[in-house]
């Protein structure tokens, strides 16, 4: 049959088919075939500060050879590669990249209750296999980025072309697996540290990339998000303040002062709200352990950035009405929800849920000003991306 779609139709609400849920296994990717309608749900989180995870819940029918259709299937095994996507019918999202690391078959006394649980994980998973001990940078300074390299090498992950160094002050020692020990750099330096299909970003937030498709509120027909609270709170710091060792024996230790250097997201910053009062917002970090004057003041620029999203909402999206798969680390648009609030955010988790009651994504946003800038698309936005996905 020909696709043979009018303009009209392409921009109706009630064209967008509910998303059914594709999901590989094996390094070819394979589709799971007969076991694929036995799929009962798949929840999988997303987030910045922790891996990628879920689970897979299968209901298991048993053969008139004694065999159960999904548990012996071959298809499913621990450490099986796995891919798990949104299908939307002209095209397909990746939401999670990873490895089955837990089987769960349950054998109730009602044989037609059986089921197979499969639990997943991103590609740190992969990360977290070795305990390993070594000094990184003793012979001659390395940087996180070089560090993060070797680490992954082995992993079959490559490195996004835009990470960033990192620091290089002083040899470093990991008693950890990699994926802990990477985590820990990341915050060291305030950065992020995901992986997206086979790929890793180190580097800090992504605030200057390009929106995903917006998510819309009291938008009539085009409305995608069923519900969104924000949050406003003033109690974080301004500024933070670092004592930084003097460079001469018997000086007096110097002290800096340093502010959010991040983009804003909005029209106007969120710390300029109770400047005004006489009293500054300031809180102070001292000395950790043998750190350098370099680690110290990274440490406080990543504070005082992470302080400034004062600003954090939550909703829920319809997934067949938003069309896409919302994931964290990137910028999306909220609209309809007035010049205060309304404008950019960026996408801290997603919990995407999908069931054959219908596919939903609760999220969760942060931003470090208010106010839209008025960069940020509309609801013709949602029609351009929908366009843009068949075309």
């Amino acid at each position: 049959m020909g696709l043979s779609l009018s303009l009209s139709n392409l921009l109706d609400p009630g064209f967008r088919n509910p998303p059914s849920c594709l999901i590989e296994v094996g390094t070819e990717r394979s589709d799971i075939g007969d076991v694929a309608p036995l799929v009962a749900s798949v929840d999988i989180q997303l987030s910045l500060d922790e891996a990628g995870a879920g689970t897979i819940v299968i209901e298991d029918r048993r053969g008139s050879d004694g065999k159960w259709v999904a548990v012996d299937s071959g298809l499913f095994e621990r450490w099986m590669p796995i891919r798990v996507s949104a299908d939307f019918g002209a095209y397909q999202e990746v939401i999670l990249t990873g490895y089955i690391l837990k089987l769960t078959p349950d054998y109730p006394g009602n044989a037609g209750e059986a089921k197979l649980t499969l639990e997943v994980q991103d590609e740190s998973a992969a990360l977290s296999r070795e305990q390993m001990r070594r000094v990184w940078g003793e012979d001659s300074p390395m940087t996180d980025l070089e560090i993060l390299r070797e680490l992954v090498s082995d992993a079959d992950l490559s490195v996004d072309s835009l990470a960033a160094t990192g620091q290089s002050s002083r040899a470093l020692s990991q008693e950890a697996t990699p994926i802990q020990f990477l985590r820990e750099r990341a915050k060291a330096n305030g950065y992020e540290l995901t992986i997206t299909d086979g790929v890793v970003w180190f580097g800090p937030k992504r605030l200057d990339s390009t929106r995903q498709a917006p998510i819309l509120v009291y938008a009539g027909r085009e409305t995608n998000c069923r519900n969104f609270t924000a949050s406003d709170a003033g109690d974080t710091p301004d500024a933070v303040r670092a004592d930084i060792p003097p460079r001469e024996q018997g000086a007096k230790p110097e002290v800096v002062t340093v502010k959010p250097d991040e983009t804003v997201l909005g029209s106007t910053k969120a710390a300029s709200e109770g400047s005004s009062l006489g009293t500054p917002s300031v809180w102070r970090v001292g000395a950790e352990g043998d750190e350098t004057s370099e680690e110290r003041q990274a440490r406080a620029q990543a504070l005082v950035n992470e302080h400034a999203f004062k600003l954090h909402g939550s909703g829920v999206l319809d997934g067949a009405m938003y069309g896409h798969v919302l994931r964290p680390g990137t910028p999306v648009t909220i609209d309809g929800v007035g010049p205060r609030y309304g404008g950019s955010w960026y996408v801290a988790k997603v919990a995407h849920q999908m069931s054959p009651e219908g596919y939903t994504q609760n999220f969760e946003v942060m931003r470090n000003g208010t106010g839209d800038s008025g960069s940020d698309g509309g609801p013709l936005s949602a029609a351009g991306s929908a366009l843009a996905r068949l075309f």
